[in-house]
């Protein structure tokens, strides 16, 4: 009996100490942030209160969209949506006025943006602190996951589908005042297909 009690003690002390994984439940888990469809709340700064107005505008209109942390019941990601690269910046640049005093009161954090090659951090990762860069070919299509930079150090990050030179193609977009301190998995439609990245 006091041997029992005493490997019971030794456990609790290792498990204390971080010897031993202990399952700390579900409640603790890190959520599982895997960017798979979208529920457009705005399209350039409209709203789309409808679902008519919804079926009304095509993927194709749509060049990039800019995922909140948020779903809908049916596991949709809310996002906004920009039918091109002009409207989207338009947008950045009103939001950050909006955003400023806010931003500013949060403090200090990473000043840069990590890109991962597998989902969840997982495998080797890059890392970029502000403007745009074309990807290079060691980079090109591998991007599976991100974590941003903070809120005070800059706005957001995109990825591109294309280099600059190509027309950028269709972008998804993070505020990092929304991502910042999560991780975003890409999934089936973006992942491995970003060739270019940007921070404002």
């Amino acid at each position: 009996m006091r041997v029992k009690l005493c490997l019971s003690a030794l456990c609790c002390l290792f498990a204390v100490m971080g010897f031993i994984p202990v399952s700390t439940g579900a409640a603790y888990a890190e959520k599982e942030y895997t960017i798979k469809s979208y529920h457009y709340l705005t399209v350039d700064g409209k709203d789309v209160n409808s679902q008519a107005k919804v079926n009304n505008i095509s993927d194709t209109d749509i060049k990039v969209t800019m995922v909140l942390p948020k779903q809908n019941k049916n596991g949709d990601w809310l996002a906004y949506g920009f039918t091109s690269r002009e409207a989207l910046n338009a947008f950045i640049e009103k939001d950050k006025q909006k955003l400023q005093n806010k931003v500013n009161m949060m403090g200090s954090g990473s000043c840069c943006t990590d890109f991962y090659e597998s989902k969840n951090k997982g495998g080797q990762y890059i890392y970029w602190r502000d403007g745009f860069k074309n990807l290079p070919s060691s980079w090109n299509d591998r991007i599976s996951s991100l974590s941003t930079a903070s809120p005070s150090s800059s706005y957001s990050t995109t990825l591109w589908e294309h280099t600059s030179s190509q027309g950028y193609g269709k972008g998804v977009s993070f505020r990092h005042s929304d991502w910042y301190g999560k991780t975003a998995n890409m999934a089936s439609d973006w992942d491995n297909k970003a060739s270019a990245i940007e921070i404002k």
